[in-house]
């Protein structure tokens, strides 16, 4: 407790002494040595993340520095090794902060989350009116629970946001006054506002219409994400099928003439940020139209109406082709050996984790994994499902090796040397190993080999963390009763 109540003192002395000099100065003892990294979103379609500051926890004193320099309030994460927390950054402000270790050590490829104390936080902070508003908005609603209960929770959210109006009515801060419009806007929307028409209509002509595109502004993108959810094939038949016209041809142009037939699509800015949203989307759900859709994503690139809106198609053409953890897996639909079966997709494993690798026959080090895998099944099958995809140039040669193989009992399909998923995947050479996760996301790209490396590591490693993860001590698999 001394050493903590210490590091603090430290904190606010060190913040205060440099009031012209912007930055966050944090404690973390227990990420001692760790690197710290601030980050933020460059959108919020993509959710793609630039860096602004790094540093490291000092062994010394469990103290880190970020400087700060910023012109505008945004939302920031603090990433100290595998855990990171999210924070408001104003300009002209520094901060001190302990950024503690996750309530819960949860086992995963993506990063932990832990919530940031504060430490001499003014009350016109960005941070300190958020906190204060959602403590605000839980004691409302559990003042007011019984009649919610009820079904009355819309007419109760009326009146929280006339008292917020008036409460707020002399505060100047633009992003936290757009904040609390848009938390309200999105809970309007979460009982029913954005798919009952005539509430649909309403909240486009409250809170979209009279307002700009809030493009940095987490809350208001989570509500227009949340409004403008519907993907091209959810649009009126005549609109779909001239979207589908449009990408056929290649051309921004049509799709943007064909996206303004949606009332609340009007607005062209709005209708070219949709348009780039929902290219992103329709990339995994219609691998026919991959290539007209790269296209379209290049030429809104380079000739967007809108600049934030280039930057965006740039992230979302970077995101649907990119291979880091985190993201989609490249869509597949491969034919089983068995005829009569469904094309294999990422959804027959959904749940698990997929093992997924390329070979082909004449290579040595490949039939020598092949081997390894059938007993890494045996060992693992319960947690881990394995999907092998062959290039060789001819398919009788596979052929002849899954016959002299029988043995080997996992999903194994021939896609041919020439096969697009070989981009997809960025494969140059084989064998080539990817590891997906139970959502068909990348979660190892490239995945360890299941043949131990220079350093004696292989995949069976990562199989154990996961056999582990999903089986407690207790001897139940995670989810079972």
């Amino acid at each position: 407790m001394y050493r903590f109540l210490t590091a603090i003192s430290a904190l606010i002395i060190v913040v205060n002494s440099n009031a012209q000099d912007y930055q966050i100065e944090g404690f973390a003892p227990d990420f001692v040595g760790e690197k710290v990294t601030l980050y933020t979103y460059q959108d919020y379609i993509t959710m793609e993340k630039i860096k602004l500051a790094e540093g490291e926890v000092s062994p010394a004193d469990s103290l880190f520095h970020l400087d700060l320099n910023i012109g505008t309030t945004i939302k920031g994460l603090i990433e100290v090794g595998r855990t990171e927390a999210p924070i408001y950054l104003a300009p002209k402000s520094s901060y001190a902060v302990y950024f503690p270790k996750p309530e819960e050590q949860v086992i995963s490829f993506q990063n932990s989350r832990t919530d940031i104390m504060f430490f001499g936080l003014d009350s016109t902070d960005i941070n300190y009116r958020i906190l204060q508003y959602h403590m605000w908005f839980d004691e409302f609603v559990a003042y007011n629970e019984s009649a919610i209960a009820r079904g009355q929770f819309l007419a109760y959210l009326d009146t929280f946001s006339i008292y917020a109006a008036d409460a707020y009515k002399d505060v100047e801060d633009e992003y936290f006054i757009t904040y609390v419009r848009y938390n309200i806007a999105e809970l309007q929307q979460t009982v029913g506002g954005s798919s009952r028409s005539n509430l649909r209509l309403n909240t486009f002509l409250t809170y979209l219409q009279p307002f700009p595109v809030y493009y940095e502004n987490d809350q208001y993108m989570k509500f227009f994400k949340g409004f403008y959810s519907r993907r091209f094939a959810d649009f009126p038949p005549l609109i779909e099928d001239k979207v589908n016209e449009a990408i056929a041809e290649a051309s921004p142009t049509h799709l943007m003439q064909a996206l303004k037939q949606d009332l609340f699509l009007s607005n062209p800015e709005v209708r070219e940020l949709v348009m780039v949203d929902k290219l992103g989307k329709q990339f995994y759900e219609r691998p026919d139209q991959k290539r007209n859709i790269l296209i379209i994503l290049d030429s809104v690139i380079e000739h967007a109406k809108y600049p934030v809106n280039s930057t965006i198609a740039a992230n979302v053409q970077n995101f649907i082709t990119n291979l880091e953890p985190g993201f989609p897996a490249p869509y597949i639909s491969l034919k089983p050996i068995d005829a009569e079966e469904e094309n294999i997709t990422w959804r027959k494993y959904e749940g698990k984790f997929v093992y997924f690798n390329f070979f082909e026959t004449w290579n040595d080090q490949a039939k020598v994994d092949m081997k390894i895998i059938q007993g890494l099944k045996t060992k693992y099958g319960d947690y881990i499902s394995f999907l092998t995809v062959c290039t060789n140039e001819k398919k009788a040669d596979f052929d002849a090796y899954l016959k002299a193989n029988p043995e080997f009992d996992w999903d194994i399909v021939y896609i041919g040397k020439d096969s697009e998923l070989k981009s997809d995947f960025r494969v140059t050479n084989v064998p080539a190993y990817y590891l997906i996760d139970q959502s068909g996301f990348i979660a190892m790209a490239p995945a360890p080999t299941p043949s131990p490396d220079a350093e004696y590591e292989s995949i069976d490693q990562t199989f154990f963390f996961i056999k582990k993860a999903l089986m407690p001590k207790d001897g139940k698999r995670v989810g079972e009763p």
